[in-house]
């Protein structure tokens, strides 16, 4: 009776020591995916190509590139602000998509991305 007992606890240890083990690795992913998602950004050029963006998922612009043949003024002002949106909604979007893998569609922080994309003008 004493051997089974011993034989039931060791088993009910080891069970415990597999879902402490798969629970590690589950945290070691998620610290990873979240650093991915801290990471991603994305290029966006105007229409006519007078100007390039590039923005991460948090909204910060991290280059933008001006074409040597745009011309100076309200066009160019315009169309980068335009750009500018274009590449935070963009980069929101991917980072929404790669959440959605490993998160699931229904998170709230990829719902959070998908509502903070700008509208399309």
């Amino acid at each position: 009776m004493i051997d089974d007992i011993d034989a039931r606890v060791e088993a009910a240890r080891a069970r415990l020591d597999a879902q402490v083990a798969a629970a590690r690795a589950a945290h070691a992913n998620l610290k990873e995916d979240l650093e991915e998602l801290r990471n991603v950004s994305v290029t966006v050029r105007s229409p006519r190509n007078d100007c390039e963006v590039t923005a991460t998922a948090e909204g910060f612009v991290t280059n933008v590139r001006v074409s040597p043949g745009a011309e100076l003024g309200a066009g160019l002002d315009a169309a980068l602000t335009r750009t500018i949106e274009a590449a935070q909604s963009a980069a929101r979007e991917a980072a929404a998509d790669r959440a959605a893998v490993f998160l699931g569609e229904e998170s709230p922080l990829v719902a959070d991305l998908r509502a903070r994309r700008s509208p399309a003008r």
